[in-house]
């Protein structure tokens, strides 16, 4: 049986309550605008105010949930194919134009896999124009006797992994000051608890490489250098998957956490 999915905050919940032996209640219960998220103690005065922020890209998570995260789809076609899509492609409209594309491809013999490049602009200009204005990234047929499936995929991401973490303190200290976070921090000063944490859920694809690279692999050290947080933040917590890295004030720690968050949710 599938495992339930469970939104950010109640994610961050139990992670930092099994992480500090603390009880983590919920405190946005909507009767208030601008509540944060998580509290330890009281909700008059809380000991430890938490807000909940994820690093998404907003673009590509909206391509994903429309594409390739509703699964295959089911085309007139001899073989099964796989076909990338651009982050910023529009989903209905290339499910509108694909499988008359990839029948195409098929009568064409064009089974290989092929990228949508200056090649294929030149041997196909008007096979390339249109598969291009649909930011179709290659096509591939991957079983030519197959039943017509045919899964959308978004392009891959990579390079060398950063096993130190030496990326981390720079991003994170970035992240929290940028101006798309200033509720963030507008919400835990108001709190005036002494303690005030963020809580970072990381999604594929929204981090720079190198952090993403870090987080996404277990390696035996933790980050170093200390990020430079903003009033009044003491703690951050960055989950990525399975995996979450700590900032407690003095130093950084490493855990796993054994639940993950909806993917969907973007809190």
């Amino acid at each position: 049986m599938a495992r339930k999915s469970i939104t950010a905050e109640e994610f961050a919940r139990r992670v930092i309550a099994y992480a500090t032996s603390s009880t983590v209640v919920h405190h946005d219960d909507g009767s208030l605008p601008s509540m944060y998220d998580l509290r330890v103690g009281p909700s008059e005065a809380p000991d430890v105010a938490i807000e909940c922020v994820r690093a998404v890209d907003p673009i590509g998570t909206a391509t994903w949930n429309e594409g390739p995260g509703r699964g295959s789809l089911r085309y007139d076609l001899h073989g099964n194919w796989h076909v990338v899509l651009s982050r910023t492609a529009r989903v209905k409209r290339v499910k509108e134009h694909l499988e008359s594309i990839l029948q195409e491809l098929e009568a064409k013999n064009r089974l290989v896999f092929m990228p949508i490049d200056w090649r294929l602009q030149r041997e196909m200009p008007d096979l390339y124009d249109r598969l291009s204005a649909l930011l179709i990234e290659s096509t591939c047929c991957y079983q030519s006797d197959g039943s017509g499936r045919v899964y959308l995929g978004m392009p891959s991401i990579g390079g060398s992994v950063d096993n130190s973490g030496s990326a981390i303190p720079s991003w994170l200290s970035e992240f929290l000051t940028h101006t798309d976070r200033s509720d963030v921090i507008l919400k835990l000063r108001n709190s005036r608890a002494p303690e005030c944490h963020v809580f970072v859920p990381v999604s594929f694809g929204a981090v720079p490489w190198a952090v993403e690279s870090y987080l996404g692999t277990f390696p035996p050290s933790v980050p170093t250098d200390p990020p430079n947080l903003p009033y009044p933040v003491t703690q951050v917590w960055i989950a990525y998957g399975g995996r979450c890295i700590r900032w407690d004030g003095g130093c950084w720690s490493d855990l796993v956490a054994n639940d993950e968050p909806n993917g969907q949710d973007a809190a």
